[in-house]
């Protein structure tokens, strides 16, 4: 990896518990983001730069436009999957979830280049293999992989014959073929090859999004960074520096695309933690 200096600054000043989720909408040239814990939907709007949240009656770990123009949205929520209307704040269920009697919650996700919703499940506590990562396809669920821990990031280059997942759990960016998805999980054997496993030293690969370079850009939980993976053969590219331990999910918007938006959590944080690292729970960006 090249000799690297850039830093991300703080684009808003937040207290997020544990911002998730972040993505871009072209529509209305905002960021939305989650805030897990508090059961929040936050939202930025570049130009105005007016900031506002509104609060869900459940956690809620994702949002993203709903693919008819409407301007309302998916959202993923321990209950199941509501459509949003942010105008309204009218919510509806479209599919329900099994909780575990609270027990389980959704975590990250995002939406394949058919439309198709893609999301994970795991336990609050995060035990081993209690989770699923889903997929919502003409308002039917099916569990595409039964057992995962903490299920993040997930991609699918246009271009690709490959998606490409995260358990943060295992340390792993996993790459998938993407046909026959259906059957390749359910033949037996390891569906997918390990593009890269995270050394300690860079934290935990949480959440992640396609740059506009075509490579992974990854959030790293303890890592203080988001990482630029290649998307070929998983040699670090780029490290971009966020001064907060806990970085969780990054996206990229703004008037070029090139602007990158980066989330972050004071969750798991001690206060000595939080006194040094303030600026946990704020949204960044950089642009480059």
């Amino acid at each position: 990896m090249k000799n690297n200096l850039k830093e991300a600054a703080v684009l808003l000043h937040t207290e997020c518990l544990l911002g998730e989720g972040m993505v871009w909408s072209q529509r209305d040239n905002s960021l939305y983001w989650v805030d897990i814990l508090h059961k929040r939907i936050h939202s930025y709007q570049l130009e105005s730069k007016k900031s506002a949240y509104w609060e869900l009656p459940g956690y809620v770990s994702k949002i993203v436009p709903w693919p008819d123009g409407s301007g309302k949205f998916l959202v993923a929520m321990q209950q199941g999957l509501a459509i949003w209307t942010k105008e309204t704040q009218d919510l509806t269920i479209v599919a329900e979830l099994d909780a575990r009697g609270g027990q389980v919650r959704t975590n990250d996700g995002g939406v394949d280049p058919e439309g198709n919703f893609w999301f994970g499940t795991m336990h609050m506590q995060a035990l081993p293999d209690q989770g699923k990562l889903m997929r919502f396809c003409n308002g039917v669920l099916d569990t595409i992989i039964s057992a995962v821990t903490i299920p993040n990031g997930i991609v699918w280059p246009s271009d690709s014959p490959y998606f490409y997942f995260i358990d943060t759990y295992t340390r792993e960016i996993r790459r998938y073929a993407r046909h026959n998805i259906d059957e390749s999980m359910t033949a037996g054997g390891k569906p997918y090859s390990t593009l890269v496993r995270v050394p300690h030293e860079l934290g935990m690969p949480d959440g992640m999004c396609l740059g506009p370079d075509g490579h992974l850009w990854v959030a790293h939980w303890g890592g203080f960074a988001v990482c630029k993976w290649d998307i070929e053969t998983g040699e670090l590219l780029d490290k971009i520096r966020v001064n907060a331990p806990h970085v969780t999910s990054c996206c990229f918007g703004g008037a070029t695309g090139t602007d990158l938006f980066i989330s972050t959590a004071r969750e798991g944080l001690t206060a000595a933690e939080l006194q040094r690292y303030p600026d946990s729970g704020k949204v960044f960006y950089l642009n480059l």
